[in-house]
């Protein structure tokens, strides 16, 4: 369920893109797929990712990150940011102003689909099925491959709960240090009765 819409005030320039990006989108269906994953899998996948990059050099170089309390964001995979919880809570404020922008002169309908990450397979073939879509291309196919063996030290996944994880519930994606990228008003431009992918 979306949150309560809220009021907004837009420029003259703001106001034309808006009618006019109402009306391209009338009747609109959009599909979101997020993955769920629990959190601590999500942890210890992310970290052997880390090792799959540079193996015991790339590890000290995420521990330098965080030693001493100092807890910066890594931008890889490993990033809080790039959790799926918070990863959704981002997009579905950006769909909320969205809606708010377009009032009553865009009528589109937003459904986020929640998976388990292991099932995108069956998951996409039941929306294919569902909303009548074909495929997407590459559908299927597996792009890592066999992972190398090893993984970083332990300790570092203790180090990364002990800077983020008491945080997750909480978490402010909207604070300037917790940006990903600068931000630009644009929002994700999509096709109608497309859908939206995302991790």
């Amino acid at each position: 369920m979306l949150p309560p819409t809220t009021t907004t005030t837009t420029t003259t320039d703001e106001s034309n893109n808006i009618a006019t990006t109402a009306a391209m989108t009338q009747n609109v269906e959009y599909i979101h797929l997020f993955p769920f994953r629990n959190y601590n899998d999500w942890v210890r996948s992310a970290i052997k990712q880390q090792y799959d990059r540079g193996g015991e050099i790339r590890c000290r170089r995420v521990m330098e990150l965080w030693d001493g309390g100092k807890c910066q964001h890594d931008r890889n995979e490993i990033d809080i940011r790039k959790y799926s919880r918070v990863d959704l809570d981002r997009f579905q404020d950006g769909v909320v102003r969205r809606m708010n922008q377009l009032g009553e002169r865009g009528k589109e309908e937003h459904t986020f689909l929640l998976y388990l990450h292991r099932d995108l397979q069956r998951v996409m073939e039941l929306v294919s099925t569902t909303y009548q879509m074909p495929m997407f291309p590459g559908t299927g196919e597996k792009l890592k491959g066999t992972r190398p063996e090893g993984t970083c030290n332990e300790s570092l996944v203790e180090q990364y709960h002990e800077c983020f994880s008491d945080d997750l519930m909480e978490f402010r994606w909207d604070l300037p240090e917790n940006q990903l990228w600068k931000p630009d008003g644009a929002f994700l431009m999509m096709s109608p009765k497309s859908s939206n992918q995302q991790g």
